[in-house]
């Protein structure tokens, strides 16, 4: 078979800077087939999405991929290091033969020199020097690093980039990895243009309901997305949220996965001390923690996580064509397990079966976030995409 391409991605929502990646990817390899490894309903930054995840699989088969398979929750809603570890598993494991991914600013090279001094048995015992003065971990490896030359990415995708060539090289991965230069407005620029930031258009959507700088041939898509009213309420969720916030015991904020003492007390803090869920998740901040770090512990607690297995053992089928069927019939799964129902859930270890578990809670959440709300019920009986 050609090529199988893997991109680990969000979709949240597809637009020109993801349909362009995927226009690259074929001009390199014009025979290769596409895998999207996608974030499901919650994505990395610890927010629900602005739709659906198989509304998200469906627009990308539109656009170019082949099959679409979900990144379960937690490691979804995690950092970038647990984020790119799964979603290179799952490649891997699919048989993606190629890795691509997006770089904003950083050098391939300089990438690949830092993951490599990251891993380094000198560096990780700097890091565990830096624990005992540090809040976390990562501010003990950029002061472990800072002391011997060298810095972290700032830019997303070069972070990213970072943990996936780190990824592939720790699982000892056949992944050959190859990057495309990000077109357009950065994650951070919220000006209209040509091609936007996904945060960009999610926030002119909910000022304006309307979806700007996305892909002409998935106009009426969207637009039927928008009427049907099947986005992501942002009042109702930052209202529930809040309410949780101010009825959750501070134990369970606290023993979240990812989540510590100080940060259970940021939570119970601004929940407290907020009108509004608007307020309430605006307020989530802390010098010593991300403002994301934080989400995704309010999240874990909310979802009972207090672990991420780093062997992740299964993913869930949302979409594919012929093309993605033919992939996942070669595919060697002998120890692990692609869901495309839910008597496939049996084969999964006890591990697996409660992060499968905790996905279908984000799923049913979800359902009732949405601005026309749906069953909860549905998050069972929901089925892949097949085109």
């Amino acid at each position: 078979m050609s090529e199988i391409v893997g991109i680990i991605c969000e979709y949240n929502p597809f637009h020109k800077g993801h349909l362009y990646q995927i226009n690259q990817i074929k001009k390199e390899l014009p025979n290769s087939k596409i895998v999207a490894i996608m974030s499901g309903n919650i994505v990395q930054r610890g927010e629900f999405a602005i739709f659906d995840k198989r509304k998200r699989a469906e627009l990308s088969l539109e656009n170019g991929v082949d099959l679409v398979l979900e990144i379960p929750y937690p490691y979804c809603g995690s950092t970038a290091e647990v984020f790119a570890n799964a979603g290179v598993r799952i490649a891997t494991k699919i048989g993606c033969s190629h890795l691509y991914f997006g770089t904003e600013t950083a050098d391939i090279g300089d990438l690949e020199k830092l993951s490599s001094i990251i891993d380094s048995k000198e560096m990780k015992n700097a890091i565990n020097k830096h624990l005992v003065s540090s809040k976390n971990y990562n501010e003990a490896k950029e002061k472990a690093l800072k002391e011997n030359g060298f810095t972290m990415p700032k830019a997303p995708n070069d972070i990213l980039a970072l943990e996936y060539i780190r990824a592939i090289k720790n699982q000892e991965s056949h992944l050959e990895y190859r990057t495309i230069k990000r077109k357009g407005a950065g994650y951070n620029d919220r000006e209209v243009q040509d091609v936007m930031s996904a945060s960009a258009i999610r926030k002119y959507y909910y000022e304006n309901n309307e979806f700007i700088s996305i892909p002409n041939t998935s106009q009426s898509f969207y637009e039927r997305i928008a009427m049907s009213n099947q986005t992501l309420d942002l009042n109702k969720t930052t209202d529930f949220l809040h309410r949780y916030a101010l009825i959750v015991e501070r134990e369970e904020l606290d023993s979240a996965y990812d989540s510590c003492a100080e940060i259970g007390a940021v939570i119970k803090n601004s929940a407290e001390n907020s009108r509004n869920g608007e307020h309430f998740i605006t307020s989530l901040s802390s010098k010593a923690y991300t403002t994301a770090r934080i989400k995704r512990a309010l999240l874990f607690a909310l979802f009972k996580v207090k672990s991420a297995d780093k062997c992740l053992n299964f993913t869930n089928l949302l979409a594919t064509n012929d093309n993605g069927k033919k992939i996942l019939k070669l595919a060697k799964k002998e120890d692990f397990v692609v869901v495309t129902k839910l008597s496939d859930t049996k084969k999964l270890d006890p591990v697996s079966k409660k992060h499968y578990d905790s996905t279908i809670s984000v799923d049913k959440i979800y359902n009732t976030l949405l601005k026309d709300t749906v069953l909860p019920s549905e998050a069972y009986s929901q089925k892949p995409t097949i085109k």
